[in-house]
């Protein structure tokens, strides 16, 4: 463990030194740091390219796009069904266990998956293993925020680890797809599955190596502790402003591929989500110089009319090549929405379920994404190829009208600690 909890940021208004390019280097500083964020940079990958991986696999070897799609989607889902399921082991025992079961099972699922392939089995028995799959990789993201929250406390060096965090999350999104295809396609159709069994053993032995967070005991007496966001106004709405936004990006995502396709040029829309991401680790970036002292519902709040603006403005390009500077600023509210998300779930739950918290998070996005994906589909191929960006522009105020409404007796705030399983 690193050197206690900086107290930045005090009284007395003076300046703050965990903000500008000061915090990245007092954060970055300690030497287990910086290996901290470069296992969790390496343990996050599967995250990223397992979708892919099993897409091209599956399609390789059973000739079936359409196969090929259920089964990414199935790996997909499996990871936001067990996110909170890892969170809560985290929380109540602490993340060893957790990061040894997926430094064994995933890699183990994915030998089994590569061998079903080459042997022809029956598809029904490929998708149980592409759910193995997915399931067996831990919620690193959460994971991560949890150390930094346990190592750095409520300081406002913690917005710069989240900052630090969400930047992580994009270069990851940004260059593992990519490096998957590659391999993919270069190598062999197994090879993305290889890289992202490689990938989560190394991160998850590498994260073995550190100081784990430390357990907060249960009561003496009494029933154990549970996560229960529909005890704070502004937990439900957190979590249903992160679904709305799913479902805006899950649009968005084939709305792209629909809309540069449409003119006979699919292959831009790759770049017009890199610039997406460009955007979205720069406003990463940004967001790590703002003081940390800044009340974190009011970010989430201020980021949230950024993020409705700017995607709204998406429905206004006239072609798909105006994605490129649009998208570069509609990316940029990305990470500032999911840092003060954090920042408000830190504040608002207890730490005994802080990394199920940020797991729930998560798995509501993932899984509202995949809903969005169906319905941005199903808009573009019964209207014209852009009709997607319609239905963006529908949703994107939703995020700040639900953190509005949430927030509107925010003075009343109440703290969520681990409420009994059987308590009122």
């Amino acid at each position: 463990m690193s050197e206690a909890p900086s107290k930045s940021g005090g009284a007395g208004g003076g300046p703050d030194p965990s903000s500008g390019l000061t915090g990245y280097r007092e954060l970055l500083g300690p030497v287990d740091r910086r290996a901290l964020f470069a296992a969790g940079v390496v343990a996050r990958v599967p995250l990223a390219i397992v979708g892919y991986s099993v897409l091209f696999f599956v399609q390789a070897y059973s000739g079936s796009f359409a196969a090929a799609g259920f089964a990414s989607g199935l790996a997909i889902a499996a990871m936001a069904v067990v996110s909170p399921l890892f969170g809560r082991i985290a929380d109540r025992r602490g993340q060893r266990g957790a990061l040894i079961v997926a430094a064994v099972a995933h890699p183990v699922m994915v030998a089994l998956l590569i061998c079903l392939g080459v042997w022809r089995a029956p598809t029904a028995l490929v998708c149980v293993v592409v759910v193995c799959v997915g399931g067996s990789i831990a919620p690193v993201g959460a994971f991560m925020r949890a150390r930094w929250s346990g190592q750095l406390g409520a300081t406002p060096l913690l917005q710069v680890a989240f900052s630090l965090e969400a930047i992580a999350d994009e270069l990851v999104w940004v260059f593992g797809p990519a490096l998957a295809a590659l391999v993919a396609g270069t190598i062999s159709p197994s090879a993305g599955l290889v890289l992202s069994a490689l990938f989560g053993t190394a991160g998850a032995i590498w994260l073995l190596r550190g100081a784990d967070v430390a357990v907060i005991p249960p009561p003496a007496s009494g029933p154990r502790h549970t996560f229960r966001p529909w005890r704070s106004r502004r937990l439900v709405g957190v979590l249903l402003a992160n679904a709305a936004v799913g479902v805006i990006f899950g649009v968005n995502d084939v709305t792209v591929v629909s809309w540069t396709t449409s003119i006979g040029a699919p292959q831009i829309a790759g770049l017009v989500l890199t610039a997406y991401s460009i955007g979205s680790v720069t406003g990463g970036f940004l967001m790590g110089l703002v003081p940390g002292r800044i009340p974190a519902y009011r970010l989430f709040v201020v980021s949230s009319l950024a993020l409705g603006v700017f995607w709204g403005a998406l429905s206004l390009a006239p072609n798909p090549y105006w994605l490129f500077p649009i998208g570069l600023f509609a990316g940029a509210t990305i990470t500032p929405f999911t840092i003060s998300t954090n920042r408000v779930v830190h504040d608002a739950v207890s730490p005994t379920v802080f990394t199920e918290a940020l797991a729930w998070v998560s798995a509501f996005v993932v899984g509202a994404m995949a809903f969005g994906s169906f319905i941005g589909g199903v808009v573009d191929e019964a209207g014209p190829p852009d009709a997607g960006f319609g239905v963006v522009a529908a949703l994107s105020p939703l995020p700040v009208v639900v953190a509005l409404v949430a927030g509107v007796r925010w003075h009343r705030r109440r703290r969520v600690e681990g409420l009994p399983v059987g308590g009122s």
